[in-house]
């Protein structure tokens, strides 16, 4: 079951305020387990120069077409683990808000570095529950953010240079 959680406007403008909009501006941004898309809805009022989205729902692969349907976005349709690996551009900011209860921040972060898509100095902006504890650093992975909203966290990561 997909279970639909929408990042709430409180936490969306939290995470743009974090990030600040001269960081979107022309930024490279990929957002996996899209859902409806709210939160790259939010990062396109700032002019980036592409949104890649991933979403494994074909209803929502429908609504987030119509959505973005602007040439610089790319929906994808797909699982995330399969699709990552597989991507051959490289993203400055990469969120990601997977359904809380599979807490796979591990195996997600590994993903990511592991393939060829996060830039040196990338952002990782990784929404999970509260009660989810994650790690101050993984690999090359670490956490600069950790902010509480009602039962949503959000943690920013930043990609150390080699």
């Amino acid at each position: 079951m997909d279970f639909m959680r929408p990042t709430t406007s409180k936490v969306r403008l939290a995470i743009i305020s974090m990030l600040s909009e001269e960081l979107i501006v022309d930024s490279k941004i990929l957002d996996i387990f899209a859902g409806i898309g709210s939160m790259s809805e939010e990062f396109n009022k700032f002019g980036p120069k592409k949104i890649v989205l991933i979403k494994k729902n074909i209803k929502n692969i429908k609504l987030l077409k119509t959505k973005f349907k602007n040439k610089n976005h790319e929906v994808v349709r797909g699982d995330v683990y399969s699709l990552v690996p597989k991507l051959d551009e490289k993203f400055n900011i990469i969120f990601a808000d997977p359904p809380y209860e599979q807490e796979e921040f591990t195996r997600l972060a590994k993903l990511l570095l592991d393939s060829t898509i996060f830039e040196e100095n990338g952002i990782l902006i990784y929404e999970h529950h509260k009660n989810y504890e994650l790690p101050e650093k993984f690999k090359l992975l670490k956490k600069v953010r950790n902010k509480k909203y009602g039962d949503s966290r959000i943690s920013i990561y930043k990609r150390q240079v080699i």
